[in-house]
């Protein structure tokens, strides 16, 4: 039975809590947030669940073998590090850090310790996503990846998005990450030239929160994307998700369908928590397994120093 520590209890952490608590060899033995009476459906679904407002304490007072982490970004390396060193495998949702610098301290712990560490991408584990990868295998290349991901938001959400961006990183960071991983898996990732622009649309927002990226790899393939979060984010920008090729043209609609050329494919509406849910098992059938983790490391780490450079480049307009 693994002893599991949730650290973040909001949107992805308490998902994550839920499908780890699924599984039949895991026990949920406490949950670290800085203000729970702002999260009473989380306490009511774990209702005898220790509860903690400090990590450290919890850290030291749970003992656990697992921990997972879903708070702040800036949070995650030094939350990881001292899971690790204490003896824990760790879950860490994306990104995995605020720089490659501490990217690679959080790697160079997991190898150290000899722990199982494994960053939440969740494409990786969502069957649309899966099936959009197939598909643009088949189409040759050089491809050209296009992507847009806007979240009007007010209110709660817009306070949300506030906090993932008082990281102090755009889109690019937090919603790019996805999709660099994504052209890892389907270029390798031999990235020639990145060009960034971003705005501040709104003045509460900690940083720049409205970006269009685009990418060229050495072969002529592109990836573009635009991502904006915020109250002055038009809710009806298109929403595109697609790759064309030398064999053809793939693309996600918002119906949950894959279309490829003349066929398509069609997924229900519970595939992210079922993605979820995929995800944590996949993370602990590698500690059970002692899978070795450096391909993992690798793409990783190559995702996040793509974002980044990305970010450092950005011209602000």
């Amino acid at each position: 039975m693994y002893r599991v520590l949730v650290v973040g209890v909001g949107l992805m952490g308490f998902a994550h809590a839920k499908a780890c608590a699924a599984l039949s060899d895991t026990k949920i033995v406490g949950l670290v947030a800085r203000d729970f009476q702002k999260w009473q459906p989380v306490t009511d679904f774990f209702p005898d669940v220790p509860l903690y407002n400090d990590f450290d304490s919890a850290l030291l007072s749970s003992k656990p073998d697992v921990v997972i982490i879903s708070s702040f970004t800036d949070t995650h390396a030094p939350y990881a590090i001292k899971a690790m060193e204490a003896g824990a495998h760790v879950f860490v949702e994306k990104p995995l850090s605020t720089t490659i610098h501490d990217a690679g301290r959080v790697i160079a712990t997991a190898r150290k310790y000899n722990r199982t560490l494994y960053v939440g991408l969740i494409l990786r584990h969502h069957a649309l996503w899966q099936k959009f990868c197939d598909c643009v295998g088949k189409i040759g290349t050089p491809i050209n990846v296009s992507m847009t991901s806007h979240q009007h938001s007010t209110g709660d959400d817009w306070q949300h998005h506030k906090n993932i961006l008082s990281a102090g990183l755009s889109p690019i960071v937090d919603v790019g990450i996805h999709y660099a991983d994504l052209m890892i898996r389907l270029m390798g990732g031999d990235v020639a030239n990145i060009r960034t622009r971003g705005t501040k649309t709104n003045p509460d927002s900690p940083v720049i929160n409205d970006i269009s990226l685009k990418i060229t790899y050495t072969d002529g393939s592109v990836f573009s994307l635009e991502s904006g979060l915020g109250p002055e984010i038009s809710p009806n920008r298109p929403n595109i998700k697609q790759a064309s090729g030398p064999g053809g043209i793939v693309r996600i609609t918002p119906e949950n369908t894959v279309h490829f050329n003349d066929e398509s494919f069609s997924f229900a509406d519970d595939l992210y928590d079922k993605a979820i849910l995929e995800q944590q098992k996949y993370f602990f059938d590698a500690i059970k397994e002692n899978r070795d983790m450096e391909d993992h490391y690798q793409q990783v780490a190559l995702g996040m120093a793509t974002v980044l450079v990305a970010e450092q480049e950005m011209i602000k307009y």
